[in-house]
């Protein structure tokens, strides 16, 4: 495969040589009288050498060529996706990341197939650059001169361009950014129904409305600025053509160094691929110019500095037992960046086994709670300790492996069911039945005729199925129940659930046979009334704490909260 590249560069200098000989040989024959089988022979010499060599070319362009694009973008893609898994959870906070991202994921596959071209485009150019400098000088010299002054010229406009361009995108991406979002969630069905349902299509329209009109506003002010860099660059190509024809003719009429229609024609077919060959040469440099400056911007993405997500297998306490973890706060503070919210000195001990909630309202702190469970963030002050052992000094990624998480809504993908099961590790399909019979999850087999290898939705199968909320959130427990964990955390795991369903579900949490330490983030407070211990936040801090029992006697907020939804059911 690399005789054929190679094949095809050497190829292009010996084409336009021929090409510019078989030019000039047709023209003097026709001139000089020459018969008409002459001159057949020769454009058959023509055609016999153009079919060869384009058997060549398509064979590196079909064979080669697409192959290897398409094996570059995904390895590119890959490169992109593995950055984004080992950044840190913080930066996907930050706008600006998402900015940097998405120049990445636009223009790093792109850019690098442009190199590749380029590369290639520079190889060929070099050869045909070299042929027609040794035709060129024996006839007219001063075309070289003439065709390198004009085109570095033209580059140096070229590269002070690429720069006005890199600003123009760089203003154009945040922009860009907010249409696509528009666009995308008119796109994704679990927004759909609320759009058609609600006004929020008015906001939509805004928001793809203005940034429409923002995105006008930059490109006319930098079609402005381009515009007089654009209009010098083709005034000099048209006083380079007409010098060029100019000085051909001087050598015709007056000095007589240019003899002949043919020679005519085939100087200044070979000032052509002389022209077209510094062209290349020249785009090189002024497309690599333009790709440092968009290798700079994408350099800025993977230059993003993580402390958490790093390979850390020089940890020395890695996790390798299915012994439930003991869990403790130590004096934990966490703030946002740009937040009034913080956690404040949270301190929580949690024996291994234990079956423990945490309770309070909305905001309290309670999912972010989870989150540094699970290392997301790393604390302000304070510490995590999981068997006596700082989090810092695990490797986090065999950490997580131990610890099965169940969001209130969890995500659900487009493959099947058993995949999305097995999102921690493959479990054989007897258990995976007996734990949806358990939560009572096989129902939806009998509704919709659905097995195990169903895709779940209908993007890309037809005869995938659609999951109601309960259904997904019963999912999600299959999949943390599938697996055995040294930590579960559920985190509003039954808010979607029918009291039935709901009842049941923590039945199974809190059975013996569950033997993983367990935290349960709940608002409803009869589904936490068994757990061993039941923390209440409020404004990021523990105010109480103790059994369901010791919690009622407190008359405290716990108390309040249990007795204003007991009060309803009471009514």
């Amino acid at each position: 495969m690399i005789g054929l590249i190679f094949f095809t560069v050497i190829l292009a200098p010996i084409k336009s040589t021929v090409s510019i000989l078989f030019t000039q040989s047709i023209i003097d024959a026709v001139g000089e009288g020459t018969s008409f089988n002459e001159v057949l022979m020769i454009i058959l010499y023509f055609l016999s050498f153009n079919s060869i060599t384009l058997i060549f070319n398509q064979a590196f362009d079909t064979l080669y060529a697409e192959k290897k694009l398409v094996e570059i973008r995904q390895k590119i893609n890959l490169e992109i996706y593995n950055k984004i898994i080992v950044t840190d959870y913080k930066y996907f906070d930050d706008p600006e990341f998402y900015n940097n991202y998405t120049w990445a994921v636009n223009e790093y596959t792109s850019k690098s197939n442009e190199a590749c071209t380029l590369f290639n485009n520079m190889c060929r150019s070099v050869l045909t650059l070299i042929t027609m400098l040794t035709f060129i000088a024996i006839l007219g010299p001063w075309l070289i001169v003439i065709s390198v002054v004009q085109i570095t010229i033209s580059t140096l406009i070229e590269m002070k361009k690429n720069k006005i361009n890199i600003k123009k995108r760089e203003e154009t991406i945040p922009v860009d950014r907010k249409i696509s979002y528009v666009h995308r969630l008119l796109y994704q069905r679990e927004y759909v129904a609320d759009i058609k349902s609600t006004n929020i299509k008015r906001y939509l329209y805004d928001m793809y409305n203005n940034n429409g009109r923002k995105k006008i506003l930059v490109i006319k002010d930098y079609a402005i600025k381009l515009l007089s860099w654009n209009y010098i660059q083709n005034f000099i190509n048209i006083v380079y053509d007409a010098t060029i024809f100019g000085y051909i003719s001087y050598g015709i009429i007056v000095s007589k160094k240019i003899i002949g229609v043919g020679k005519f024609m085939g100087l200044l077919s070979a000032n052509g691929y002389l022209v077209n060959a510094l062209y290349s040469l020249y785009s090189f440099i002024s497309q690599s110019n333009n790709l440092s400056l968009y290798a700079d911007k994408i350099h800025t993405f993977f230059q993003t500095e993580s402390t958490i997500e790093i390979e850390n297998t020089d940890k020395p306490y890695l996790v390798s037992d299915n012994n439930p973890f003991s869990v403790e706060f130590q004096d934990v503070s966490f703030s946002y960046a740009n937040s009034n919210f913080a956690l404040n000195n949270i301190n929580i001990k949690i024996n291994p086994g234990e079956r423990v909630a945490i309770v309070g309202e909305n905001g309290a702190g309670k999912t972010t709670l989870v989150k540094l469970l699970l290392r997301l963030y790393d604390a302000t002050n304070g510490d995590i300790l999981y068997d006596g052992n700082s989090i810092k000094n695990y490797n986090i990624n065999s950490l997580r492996n131990h610890i099965g998480v169940a969001f209130q809504t969890p995500n659900i993908y487009a493959i099947p069911m058993i995949d999305n099961i097995n999102v921690y590790k493959d479990t054989n399909e007897m258990h995976i039945n007996d734990i949806i019979k358990k939560i009572g999850f096989d129902g939806i087999f009998v509704k919709t005729g659905a097995n195990l290898s169903t895709e779940i939705t209908k993007e890309f199968s037809k005869d995938g199925i659609i999951l109601s909320g309960g259904e997904i959130q019963k999912l999600g427990i299959a999949r943390i129940m599938a697996s055995g964990f040294k930590l579960l955390v559920l985190d509003e795991p039954s808010s979607a659930l029918d009291p039935i369903a709901e009842h049941d579900i923590m039945k199974l949490i809190y059975d013996s046979s569950n033997t993983s330490t367990s935290i349960i983030i709940a608002h409803h407070l009869s589904t936490v009334r068994d757990a061993d211990r039941i923390y209440v936040m409020q404004d990021g801090t523990i105010i109480e704490n103790g059994t369901h029992d010791e919690l009622m006697k407190l008359e405290g907020m716990y108390f309040k909260m249990f007795t204003m939804q007991s009060e309803n059911y009471i009514k």
